[in-house]
């Protein structure tokens, strides 16, 4: 049995899984590491932290597995795109890793947008303007605040260049991630030079660029007897995490939508080229399948139920605490015993900023028509139809340009919850399909990059049909429909109402 080691560094944790050619998951470790929020708007940590998460998960996942080492041929990788790591000549960490989510270049993305034109912005990097989560404007924050710091960069990389790096000896990233930047031209897929020339970045510090799903030769020496692989295995560069999700999801063609709810909200949808109506409100990317891109909405996702369950849910994890039964699943016990439509309650589940079509990243979230006849169920239902009413403009938004989707395929935490996938099924209108170990299907996205191009398997859309397994489908109650069209009439009219007021 020959097997891929596939490796995903999310938000908060790592997490690497030992995949069989038979497209089975033999093993599997999870390290998490935390960030540190300031109140000014910056979310960092310490790249130590995510080194020895790295080697955990590694570790852990290689044990689990019980595979000889020499039967993993090849590793890869899938992440965030916007976490930055600035390093020296000596590659050591100049500052603290600055996490995807972090807004200390909300004033740089501001100044970007007025500098460049609109329509050079949309057909280079996809989106309508420069925000604060792209690489370039959180570079340019630190050249403005740290001067000497973004002097003494020799190497602008994202975390899985980073690793990439740990494990080849080679700073090297590709497409997907790159097209996240807002210094990739996604047209032409080369780095946006006049961009680079306006902020002071010079090209020779920054990773050859390549196709997603690349082999780019043995892990090193030194690598090997660190992490506990054998020297021959191979090195894939991988995919942006999204992408990886998308294609571990079989979301590989028009026709099929994926979403992910898990501290963001996504949803991703396959394209085979780029739309000359774009105007940059739907977030288009490179897809982590050579030639193809994808749209890619985002919004605040499931960060919303933890505040809830940490603010307000004491007794249930007091019962996990004492039972062992999951305080989520208890939360979706009253979400169930809560009437669709949450008696009017209505969520705007704007905890960073409002997704599309507003895209308003001053805006804060609201519940609307509180009475006294609400109960916790109806507060955690409202939060649960709000998102799903996110999910449902950001896929209108996508389908304006042309995608098309008849099924949803869901993963990530929220896809856990009965309530929460029926609730989006009802919503949406379509079916929603739960994933099998949809909680690995980043992993199995990058496993599928790398076995294909290892020669393991044949094509990604081969791997794709083989592996990609339902385990459970949604479909929508007909007798909500009315209830539903009036919960998302309002929620479109509060959120049109209270707009211009965040600011």
């Amino acid at each position: 049995m020959r097997y891929i080691l596939g490796i995903d560094i999310g938000t908060t944790a790592i997490k690497a899984a030992v995949i069989g050619e038979d497209g089975k998951v033999y093993g599997e470790e999870t390290c998490e590491y935390a960030l540190t929020t300031l109140p000014t708007g910056e979310v960092e940590a310490d790249l130590q932290l995510y080194i020895d998460a790295f080697a955990g998960a590694i570790r852990g996942a290689v044990k689990n597995s019980k595979a000889d080492k020499k039967d993993i041929k090849c590793v890869g990788f899938s992440s965030t795109a916007e976490t930055c790591v600035f390093l020296d000549a000596d590659n050591q960490p100049l500052c603290k890793v600055i996490a995807w989510m972090d807004t200390r270049g909300t004033k740089e993305a501001e100044y970007l947008s007025e500098h460049f034109d609109k329509e050079d912005i949309i057909s280079k990097v996809g989106f309508d303007n420069i925000y604060a989560i792209h690489p370039i404007s959180k570079i340019l924050a630190v050249k403005n605040k740290y001067p000497e710091g973004f002097a003494n960069t020799k190497m602008f990389a994202q975390i899985k260049d980073y690793f990439v790096y740990v494990l080849s000896g080679k700073f090297i990233t590709e497409h997907s991630v790159a097209s996240d930047h807002g210094f990739f031209d996604i047209t032409n897929r080369c780095y946006w030079q006049e961009m680079l020339d306006f902020v002071g970045i010079d090209k020779k510090y920054l990773p050859e660029l390549t196709e997603p799903g690349l082999e780019i030769g043995k892990i090193t020496e030194e690598a090997a007897e660190i992490f506990g692989l054998d020297p021959d295995t191979m090195i894939n560069v991988g995919a942006f995490d999204q992408a990886c999700g998308a294609i571990g999801a079989g979301n590989i063609k028009p026709g099929i939508a994926s979403e992910s709810t898990g501290s963001a909200l996504v949803t991703v949808a396959t394209i085979n080229e780029l739309s000359p109506d774009s105007k940059g409100d739907v977030p288009t990317l490179c897809s982590g399948i050579p030639g193809k891109y994808m749209y890619q909405p985002y919004c605040t996702g499931a960060m919303i139920t933890k505040w809830f369950r940490d603010a307000f849910c004491e007794m249930e994890k007091e019962i996990e605490n004492e039972t062992g039964l999951n305080a989520y699943t208890q939360m979706d016990e009253l979400v169930k015993s809560t009437p669709p439509g949450a008696d009017g309650l209505i969520m705007l589940p704007y905890f960073q900023g409002s997704g599309i079509p507003e895209l308003n990243e001053k805006a804060s979230g609201v519940y609307y028509g509180v009475n006294a006849g609400h109960t916790r169920g109806h507060f955690i239902r409202a939060i649960m139809e709000g998102l799903a009413i996110a999910l449902k403009r950001m896929l209108e938004c996508e389908k304006a340009l042309g995608a098309t989707m008849d099924e949803i395929r869901s993963l990530g935490g929220g896809s856990k919850s009965k309530a929460w996938c029926q609730i989006k099924a009802d919503i949406l209108g379509m079916p929603v399909k739960v994933i099998k170990n949809s909680g690995s299907t980043p992993c199995m996205g990058c496993a599928i990059l790398a076995g294909v191009a290892n020669g393991i398997w044949t094509s990604v859309e081969d791997a794709a049909e083989k592996f990609v397994a339902i385990k459970e489908t949604y479909y929508p109650d007909p007798d909500n429909a009315k209830i539903y069209e009036e919960t998302y009439r309002k929620y479109v009219e509060i959120t049109e109402a209270l707009n211009p007021t965040f600011r």
